[in-house]
């Protein structure tokens, strides 16, 4: 059965990432030839024409190849057909001088602060170049920090590196900080918080306005005997004289 152009198209890829070269898109397979199909997609999606691939893409492939071109377990994939790639040196090598990892801003200050620890149950993947360190980060992060490694002298140190492919390196050791270039962790000023205006006090010898000190205004005072018109202290003197 002939697939479609579009999975055809798709398939071709495919079986490039999966079977020849997925370091060549920063992607690293397990030891069995599996990864994870969000690394997966997440990777597709930085190539030009690719962005729209999803899940239900991958199963749809993997039902009309015949023979089998994919197998999908729960939620990882490998290639099948010619087979996964198999591209782990032995572990120990030699790496570069300098290798190269982005992380997201949010993790800058605690790299800063503790060095780098790979996620639990995996590897820090490092790149030989800052192109591919930032081609990796920016699938989490639109605009992440780089970090270079001093590979070389933390090998000579004991740390044990793996190379993968042509142009990535494995560890699953953290990578202290003594063995890192890091940038400067700039600080965020730090806002004024809102201060209600003061009250002003009264002046010694002066009364104490206690309304006032509490923000409200005064009530008025009731008028007085004596601002009372003359009509009305008339008219009450004349009621008092005709009383008996």
């Amino acid at each position: 059965m002939r697939l479609p152009r579009q999975l055809e198209a798709l398939s071709r890829l495919l079986s490039y990432v999966l079977c020849h070269r997925p370091d060549e898109f920063g992607l690293v397979l397990d030891e069995d030839g599996f990864i994870p199909i969000k690394k997966l997609l997440q990777g597709l999606a930085a190539e030009p024409g690719w962005g729209h691939v999803r899940r239900h893409h991958l199963e749809q492939l993997a039902g009309l190849c015949q023979p089998p071109c994919l197998e999908i377990a729960g939620d990882r994939i490998r290639g099948v057909k010619p087979g996964p790639a198999r591209l782990r040196h032995a572990p120990g090598g030699s790496p570069p001088a300098l290798l190269y990892i982005a992380v997201p801003v949010k993790a800058h200050a605690a790299v800063a602060e503790q060095g780098l620890r790979p996620p639990p149950g995996q590897e820090l993947v490092l790149a030989a170049d800052r192109e591919t360190a930032l081609k990796i980060a920016r699938r989490r992060s639109p605009d992440p920090v780089m970090i270079v490694v001093q590979a070389r002298l933390a090998a000579d140190r004991g740390i044990v590196f793996q190379g993968y492919g042509e142009n990535l390196w494995l560890t699953s050791e953290s990578l202290p900080r003594e063995f890192l270039q890091v940038p400067p962790v700039s600080k965020e000023p730090e806002r004024p918080k809102p201060t209600r205006p003061a009250v002003p006090l009264p002046s010694p010898g002066s009364p104490w306005d206690f309304a006032q000190l509490r923000g409200k205004a005064a009530p008025a005072s009731s008028k007085s005997r004596k601002d009372k018109p003359d009509w009305k202290i008339a008219a009450r003197r004349e009621r008092r004289k005709r009383r008996p």
